[in-house]
C-alpha cells in the first residue's frame, strides 16, 4: 500500500478530482506519461519509469543525456521522460493526475512547492528510503535538506541548488564614474554611495542607474534577499507564524523604497521599460551598473557578453545585518502519491541527487550545482570563473524560503507588498503588516483543515 502525505487532498483539489473523474477521465488516460497500458509496464523486458521534468529549451538535451546515462547503468530500466511546465501557481495537470490515480512515477518539484504538495497528500515520504540508502542530512547543504523536510518527514531530494545570489558590478561603469573597478560595495552605505555616483540623468530621464533594489528577479525574491541581508525573518516554524513584518524586513523594504523616492519610481520604471534581453541585457550595455546574479547568469554572460568586464562578490549588508547573506532555491525530485514504481523511482532520485555519478553530471552537463555537498561536481565547477564564487556562497548559505504549505500565496502577498510600498500606496510597515495578516489567515485555514 502506497503511503500518502500528511492529509488528503484539500477541498480545491478534491473538486478538481471529481471534475476529472466524472467529466474527463478518458482525456486523463490519454495524457502523455500518465497512461498505464502494456507498453508502460514493460519495454523489451525493462521496467518503465515515467518522469516529468521542467527542463525545456536548451536544457532538454542535457537532461536527456543524464537520463540516458542512468539507463546505461541500469539496463533493466527504461525511463519515459516528459517535459511538463511547472510553477508555484499552476500545477493542475500534476494534481489532476494524482487525483485520478495516474501520476508519473517521479516528479521534479520546485523547492518552495514541497511542503504544499506534501500537505495536499500529493507526495510520498522518502525518509525511510533515504535512511535505508545511508543518506543523511549532513550529506547535503543545510538549506537543501531543510527545504524538503516538512512535519518531520522528508518529501523530496534536492537535484540542483541555486545559491541566491551573487552580487556583480560592471567595471567599465565604475571607471567611468571615477570608482575603483576592483572595489565593490560591501555595505548598504557603500551600495547607496556607489549607486549615486553611477546613476546618469539626461534631460530629466535616467540613462543609467547604479542599482534597483526591487528588480532582483522580481519583488518577492528581492525582498527575501534584502530581508535576510538586513537580519530579518519571514517565518516562525515552531509557532507556525508568518513574520513578514519583522522589524528588520520592514527596514529592508524602507531602504528599497528610498531608491523609489530618491530616483523617482516613474523614471526608473521608464528606464526599465527599455531594458532588453540576451545581448541587450541592461547590465551588459551600461544601463544598470550593479545587480544580483542568478547562477544561470554565468552561462548568459559567456553567450551574450563574453568580453564584459565585471566583478563578482557576496551581497552587501548593513552593519547590524547578516554578512555574506544568501538563500537557496532549486529543483528537487519526489515520488508522487500513487507512483506505480516507487522502488525504481527512488533509485533514480537517489542516483541523480546523492550518487557521485549522477551529481557529477548535473555539474558537467547542465552547469548546475547539486545539493549534495560532497559531490565531485564541485571539484570542476569551483575552477570555473563565476562558479567559484557561487560555490563560496553555497557553502555559507543559511536560508531557504519558508517551509510551509501556502508558499505560493505568501510569495504573491510579498510581491503585492513590495509594489504597494514602491509606488507609495502604502508605507512599508503597512504593506508588510497586510501581507503578514493575509498569509497568516490563509495558513491558518490550511493547517486548520489538517487538524
Amino acid at each position: 500500500m502506497v503511503k500518502r502525505g500528511p492529509r488528503a487532498l484539500d477541498g480545491a483539489a478534491q473538486r478538481l478530482a471529481h471534475r476529472a473523474v466524472v467529466g474527463a477521465i478518458i482525456t486523463l488516460l490519454c495524457l502523455p506519461g500518465c497512461s498505464r497500458n502494456g507498453a508502460d509496464i514493460a519495454d523489451q523486458g525493462r521496467t518503465v519509469v515515467s518522469v516529468w521534468h521542467p527542463w525545456g529549451g536548451a536544457m532538454t538535451p542535457r537532461i536527456e543525456k543524464i537520463m540516458a546515462a542512468y539507463e546505461r547503468s541500469h539496463p533493466k530500466v527504461k525511463l519515459r521522460i516528459l517535459f511538463t511546465s511547472n510553477d508555484l501557481s499552476n500545477n493542475q495537470k500534476f494534481f489532476t493526475s494524482v487525483a485520478a490515480g495516474k501520476p508519473p512515477d517521479v516528479i521534479f518539484v520546485d523547492g518552495p512547492q514541497v511542503a504544499e504538495w506534501a500537505e495536499r497528500g500529493a507526495l510520498q515520504p522518502l525518509d525511510r528510503m533515504a535512511a535505508a540508502s545511508g543518506i543523511k542530512p549532513t550529506d547535503f547543504f543545510d538549506p537543501c535538506w531543510k527545504q524538503n523536510t516538512y512535519r518531520n518527514r522528508l518529501w523530496a531530494m534536492t537535484f540542483c541548488a541555486d545559491p541566491n545570489f551573487a552580487f556583480v558590478w560592471n567595471k567599465k561603469d565604475f571607471r567611468d564614474a571615477g570608482l575603483d573597478p576592483d572595489t565593490p560595495p560591501t555595505s548598504i552605505a557603500d551600495l547607496d554611495r556607489f549607486s549615486e555616483r553611477l546613476t546618469r540623468i539626461q534631460g530629466g530621464n535616467i540613462t543609467r542607474i547604479g542599482f534597483i533594489p526591487w528588480a532582483q528577479y522580481g519583488g518577492t525574491n528581492s525582498l527575501f534577499t534584502w530581508g535576510w541581508a538586513f537580519g530579518g525573518s519571514f517565518y516562525d516554524e515552531k509557532r507556525h507564524r508568518i513574520t513578514a513584518n519583522h522589524p528588520r524586513v520592514v527596514q529592508a523594504l524602507e531602504w528599497m523604497v528610498s531608491y523609489a523616492k530618491k530616483y523617482d519610481v516613474t523614471r526608473i520604471t521608464s528606464l526599465q521599460q527599455g531594458f532588453g534581453t540576451a545581448q541587450l541585457d541592461p547590465f551588459y550595455i551600461g544601463q544598470m551598473s550593479m545587480r544580483c546574479l542568478h547562477i544561470s547568469g554565468i552561462e548568459d554572460i559567456k553567450r551574450y557578453a563574453p568580453e564584459l568586464d565585471y566583478g563578482m562578490t557576496f551581497i552587501p549588508a548593513p552593519p547590524a545585518g547578516e554578512p555574506h547573506s544568501s538563500w537557496v532555491g532549486g529543483w528537487c525530485m519526489a515520488l508522487p502519491a500513487g507512483s506505480r514504481r516507487p522502488r525504481e523511482g527512488w533509485d533514480l532520485i537517489r542516483w541523480l541527487c546523492a550518487d557521485d555519478r549522477g551529481t557529477a553530471m548535473i555539474g558537467s552537463e547542465m552547469g548546475l550545482m547539486p545539493g549534495a555537498r560532497n559531490s565531485p561536481a564541485f571539484a570542476e565547477l569551483k575552477r570555473v570563473r563565476g562558479f567559484d564564487q557561487f560555490y563560496r556562497i553555497l557553502k555559507e548559505t543559511k536560508h531557504q524560503r519558508p517551509v510551509m504549505p501556502v508558499q505560493a500565496y505568501y510569495m504573491g502577498a510579498l510581491q503585492r507588498a513590495v509594489d504597494a510600498a514602491i509606488y507609495g500606496k502604502k508605507t512599508p510597515k503597512q504593506a508588510l503588516d497586510d501581507a503578514t495578516a493575509e498569509t497568516q489567515a490563509e495558513l491558518d485555514v490550511v493547517l486548520g483543515e489538517r487538524r
